[in-house]
């Protein structure tokens, strides 16, 4: 068991102790903290940053390390070679203690944020790697070197033993950084962040600060950033726009639903609003604006305007081409619309029948005439009431003329009603 520890050892092992030169065993200062490249899947130690007094710091390469003796001394070689050697690092290295500790990190595995307070490395002979970080309080308290008279107390009272909570390095996302970290990792490692569901990603956001929320979204893929964005309580997501780049936040956003989109609109100031409608395209500003008239609290301001709908007159084979040719700009096709010539609403057919039916069959042979619809004037509350009545998904929405208007999702409509509820409920009575 002795043998598999002394492959692992942490960080605040090595920090503050004595570099020494093995030649003639002559202390040259103490360490003040590693480098790491992160070229490698795990960071690999790449050079010693010691410090030599107050103010000087040096860099000596891993290379001319002989022997490391945590909580003791690192023996290096040749250390005078290096005593004018400032301390500045190559682009692809970031300094451990500086860049992590008591740094917030994503812990991907469990979409959460938690604080790093020490590292623990990978010892190979005189090479280490970083393999996983400890957020938990055993960091702390190893830090303090207080580890040893808290295990001795802990075997003492009961045999109950303190664990080390250790994320392993896969699963890490730095999101708070020094000043190398920041230009670079933060974008070569939030690949990683698309890995995660929408939802999950949106409750890490809402744990960070405005600053750490911007750097996120900047990272990740339009799509990405717009259905995370969607996700956000409406409050955190008007603090992001506002500190978004303008030409990010509309790239963004253009990509977001469009319920969603005008929810969003719909509480910011009106410069910026008539900014950035200015700068989508016009036919999905125009959809946009006609939302944001209709009072918030009827099915016209939470429906979605990006639908699939289809004549009465067209095959099934049609259907499913049209399907395919917007598939990626719709939030949901497993209900199709089918309109007449008027664009009245006058049946509805499942994906499920269209993949079914023969090729060349007509729409209006097989949809389903009897349509459970909302108006756009319906209340939110009587919206959500059809969907609990009808076991619903998408409910679709039309004016006074039955001409179709949008859809609305079972998520949208009762995330409403939640959002009203709670508007009265903090309302002076």
């Amino acid at each position: 068991m002795n043998d598999i520890q002394k492959k692992f050892i942490y960080l605040s092992q090595l920090i503050k102790i004595p570099v020494i030169d093995i030649a003639n065993s002559k202390k040259i200062g103490c360490v003040a903290d590693i480098a790491v490249s992160l070229k490698e899947i795990y960071p690999r130690a790449s050079c010693l940053i010691v410090a030599i007094g107050f103010k000087k710091k040096i860099c000596i390469p891993f290379q001319q390390i002989r022997k490391i003796q945590e909580e003791k001394a690192i023996f290096v070689e040749n250390s005078s070679a290096f005593l004018n050697n400032e301390a500045e690092l190559s682009g692809s290295d970031i300094l451990l203690k500086e860049t992590f500790w008591d740094k917030q990190i994503v812990d991907i595995s469990g979409s959460k944020v938690v604080r790093v307070n020490d590292l623990h490395l990978l010892r190979e002979e005189l090479n280490l790697w970083v393999v996983h970080v400890d957020v938990g309080i055993t960091g702390i308290i190893r830090r303090l070197g207080w580890i040893k008279f808290l295990n001795f107390m802990t075997r003492l009272i009961s045999s109950y033993q303190i664990e080390d909570q250790l994320i392993p390095w896969k699963f890490v996302q730095p999101i708070k950084s020094g000043v190398n970290l920041e230009t670079l990792a933060l974008k070569a490692h939030h690949s990683k962040l698309a890995e995660l569901h929408p939802a999950e990603l949106a409750d890490i956001l809402i744990d960070l600060g405005t600053n750490e929320r911007a750097a996120i979204l900047k990272s990740l893929d339009n799509a990405t950033a717009a259905h995370t964005f969607q996700e956000l309580p409406i409050k955190v997501r008007v603090q992001v726009a506002e500190s978004l780049e303008k030409d990010r936040l509309v790239s963004i956003i253009n990509e977001m639903a469009m319920d969603e989109l005008a929810d969003l609109l719909a509480e910011l100031p009106k410069k910026k609003k008539s900014s950035i409608l200015g700068r989508l395209p016009q036919e999905k500003a125009l959809q946009v604006s006609s939302l944001l008239t209709h009072s918030q609290r009827t099915a016209g301001s939470i429906m979605n305007t990006e639908y699939v709908s289809v004549k009465q007159s067209v095959t099934a084979a049609m259907v499913l081409d049209k399907i395919k040719n917007e598939l990626k700009k719709k939030e949901t096709v497993y209900y199709i619309y089918v309109v007449d010539d008027m664009d009245t609403l006058v049946g509805v057919v499942t994906l499920d029948q269209v993949l079914k039916a023969q090729p060349e069959k007509i729409v209006y042979e097989f949809m389903r005439r009897r349509v459970n619809k909302v108006k756009v004037t319906t209340d939110v509350r009587d919206v959500a009431e059809v969907f609990y009545k009808y076991d619903f998904t998408v409910v679709p929405v039309v004016d006074k003329q039955n001409k179709l208007q949008g859809i609305i999702t079972i998520k949208d409509a009762f995330k409403s009603v939640f959002r009203q509820i709670k508007q009265e409920s903090e309302e002076p009575s």
